[in-house]
């Protein structure tokens, strides 16, 4: 019988333990040191896990810390509290997890005022009778505040007067806000710490390691006064900050509202043992957005600036830069019976283009297309007289300025605009208008009351008297044209929109424009063109005079053709709930070249135009306006070429009759919704009819009798839409 041969013979097994033998005698004492090494260890492990659980079970009254935590936050604060596991650790102390505390005294609302994933608390002893916290950790905290004054100063008292030496916020989230207005929206975790040393609280604060590039990173430090929070001083440090985080903050820093900034820099804040506050910063602007409140439809969008920032209890200093402009604004208040703002802004820019073009259109998303430089000073004075409330100097010069766009063009301008004592201004405009010469020229003397709203606030109206005169070499009225287009489409924008969200109409007289502007101005305007040209090749009609004037709520504008007797009226009286208003325009054979109509898909292109139109209504906006207007107008064409023959086939008439010049007449009549077209007459050298229109559908049927060449008859006939024509 065979047996399995062994893997290793008795002689190695024997010569292997004779080789562990001596190696257990070299090393001999070595070994017996980590034996008694690990078996201390042991026991100390043994003894901590030992310890802890009889201070667990024996020392420290679980059960009675939930009741007294939840007391006391209920006693301090009066709120409702929701803890979750209470536990404790010899190296972490008491432990409380998932601890909300509500912005009510119930839970009701689902209202947070701070919701903790764990709290930790170190006891400086664990063996005396009365062991003492020396520190307390947060970790993730949210906390909401929202117009808790009072429960702000509460909890800085509360901490003040615990022997806590420092307290730490670990990923911290915090919103802020103040009358419904974000000071502060953390949506990035923050760590926190504070530290009771020599006498004071020292602060630190970051969200994050600083150095690292591209990212966004906040960092500071700080010291508050243990015996008087009001003496402190605070630093920070951002770098590629989103201003949404801080939105009031940002504004405030800014001088206005701002929509959304990056920004990167640093800033401190000082109280002394005086009470008197010191904030300074140098901070840098980019991808800034916002709206100008001066400029309603343009949002700035993309501009990047640096701003230098001095506050002190009554002066605010901002010094705003970049590589095109300078802008310096100094706001000081004067301590009295009522406080008096005094406010200096000087500025320099050296190319508007670059700046203009960041101004976008928000119906259009188009630039300002405006270039040149500009400088300037201007002082404001709050004086405390209600009548007289602000006094104001200075001085803006502009120079090689120039717009360029679709609507309107103007070149080689200058300008400089001076405020004397007694706010007495003076304001001269030289330029090219369209390539021609003009000269503007105004004189005015402005005073500011100040008048109190139904809500407490103040605003500002402005009492005004101002002649002015514009000069114009020459002016051709297709240039105009655009900016006629453009304000015609936005009318029947404002119509449709008032139409379809059913806007209600406002009293004319409560609009800012009338309160703060109109109704104690008094302006006089007088022009005078040399050359009036109605288009393009046609020849000058003479001067052209007009004048426009606004007083004791009323606006007259008058132009006059001294020539031919040409003129225009618009009148209005706006001091009342609805303004009304009226338009009149008398045309004495003035030139045409644009279609007077489409009829049916024939355009009616007169070389001269005789014109007796009147328009009359009353309201507040374009739609009550258009609504309620009367028009009645008499109208003859002289010359008129035909363009487009598709009538005249479907009434199976011969092409040949409106080969000739036609003079067309007619009287127009408005009311409401309906139109009557009376005393229709179209003569040639083989046309003669007469007749009459009407529109109470939105379409006009027209009704036409007469001779046409050698035949007589009478037809009917109406148009549809898209300009198609329907023959009865």
């Amino acid at each position: 019988m065979k047996y399995p041969q062994s893997l290793i013979s008795e002689k190695d097994v024997r010569a292997n333990l004779s080789q562990f033998q001596n190696l257990t005698r070299l090393y001999k004492k070595h070994l017996f040191s980590s034996l008694a090494l690990a078996a201390f260890f042991f026991v100390v492990v043994l003894c901590y896990f030992g310890l802890e659980y009889f201070l667990k079970t024996k020392k420290v009254p679980l059960v009675a810390i939930r009741s007294i935590v939840t007391s006391t936050i209920n006693q301090k604060i009066g709120k409702a509290v929701d803890l979750g596991v209470v536990d404790f650790s010899i190296r972490e102390g008491l432990i409380l997890e998932d601890l909300v505390i509500s912005r009510e005294e119930d839970f009701s609302f689902n209202t947070n005022l701070l919701k903790v994933k764990r709290v930790t608390f170190h006891l400086s002893s664990l063996f005396s009778s009365i062991p003492q916290i020396d520190r307390i950790d947060f970790f993730s905290p949210q906390l909401t505040l929202n117009n808790d004054e009072a429960l702000e100063k509460t909890l800085l008292e509360y901490f003040k007067s615990t022997k806590v030496k420092e307290v730490v916020f670990h990923d911290t989230r915090v919103s802020f806000k103040k009358e419904d207005m974000s000071v502060l929206e953390w949506k990035e975790g923050w760590d926190i710490r504070f530290l009771r040393k020599n006498g004071k609280i020292e602060v630190e604060y970051d969200n994050g390691i600083y150095w690292l590039p591209n990212a966004t990173r906040v960092k500071g430090e700080g010291t508050l006064a243990e015996a008087d929070a009001n003496h402190f001083k605070f630093s920070l440090q951002w770098k590629n900050y989103p201003s949404e985080e801080a939105p009031l903050l940002v504004s405030y820093l800014f001088g206005s509202s701002i929509q959304s900034a990056v920004l990167s820099g640093n800033g401190s804040w000082e109280r002394s043992e005086k009470g008197e506050d010191i904030i300074k910063g140098d901070v840098e602007f980019e991808n800034s957005n916002f709206l100008i409140s001066q400029l309603p439809g343009y949002v700035v969008n993309g501009l990047r600036f640096q701003e230098k920032f001095l506050f002190q209890d009554n002066k605010e200093t901002r010094d705003y830069s970049s590589l095109d402009f300078q802008l310096k604004i100094e706001d000081e208040i004067l301590k009295g019976k009522e406080n008096l703002l005094k406010r200096k802004i000087d500025f320099k820019v050296d190319d508007l283009e670059p700046i203009s073009s960041l101004f976008i259109d928000l119906a259009t998303s188009e630039g300002l297309p405006l270039v040149g430089k500009a400088r300037g000073s201007i002082e404001i004075d709050e004086t405390g007289d209600k009548n007289k409330w602000f006094k104001v100097r200075g001085a803006i010069a502009l120079e090689d300025l120039e717009w360029q766009s679709e609507r309107f063009s103007f070149r080689n301008g200058v300008s400089q605009l001076n405020i004397a004592e007694g706010n007495t201004v003076s304001l001269t405009v030289k330029g090219e208008v369209f390539d021609k010469p003009a000269n503007f020229d105004l004189s005015s003397n402005l005073e500011w009351s100040r008048s109190k709203k139904t809500d407490g606030t103040y605003y500002y109206p402005l009492n005004s008297k101002t002649k002015a005169t514009l000069q114009i070499h020459e002016l051709l009225a297709k240039n105009w044209a655009p900016m006629y287009d453009a304000w015609k489409k936005e009318t029947l924008e404002d119509i449709k929109e008032r139409q379809e969200k059913l806007i209600p109409e406002e009293y004319f007289y409560q609009k800012k424009i009338y309160k703060y502007f109109l109704e104690a101005m008094n302006f006089d305007l007088t022009l005078l063109v040399n050359h009036y040209f109605p288009y393009e090749g046609s020849a000058s009609s003479g001067e052209l005079k007009g004048s426009l004037t606004i007083k004791d709520g009323r606006w007259n504008t008058s132009l006059l053709l001294p020539k031919t007797g040409s003129k225009l009226g618009i009148s209005s009286y706006f001091a009342t709930k609805t303004p009304n208003f009226s338009f009149t325009l008398f045309l004495n054979e003035y030139p045409w070249n644009r279609p007077w109509t489409d009829v049916c898909g024939m355009n009616l292109l007169p070389e001269s135009v005789n014109l007796d139109y009147s328009f009359a209504s009353q309201g507040s906006d374009y739609y009550t306006l258009v609504k309620d207007s009367r028009i009645n107008y008499t109208a003859k064409l002289e010359r008129v070429k035909v363009v487009g023959k598709e009538l005249w086939t479907k009434l199976n008439l011969p092409e040949k009759a409106i080969q000739d010049p036609i003079t067309l007449e007619f009287t127009l009549d408005h009311y409401f919704d309906m139109d009557y077209m009376r005393n229709l007459s179209l003569t040639s050298a083989s046309i003669d009819l007469k007749g009459y229109a009407q529109n109470k559908t939105g379409y006009f049927v027209y009704n036409v009798y007469g001779l046409i060449g050698e035949a007589r008859g009478s037809w009917t006939f109406s148009e549809e839409e898209n300009k198609r024509c329907q023959v009865k």
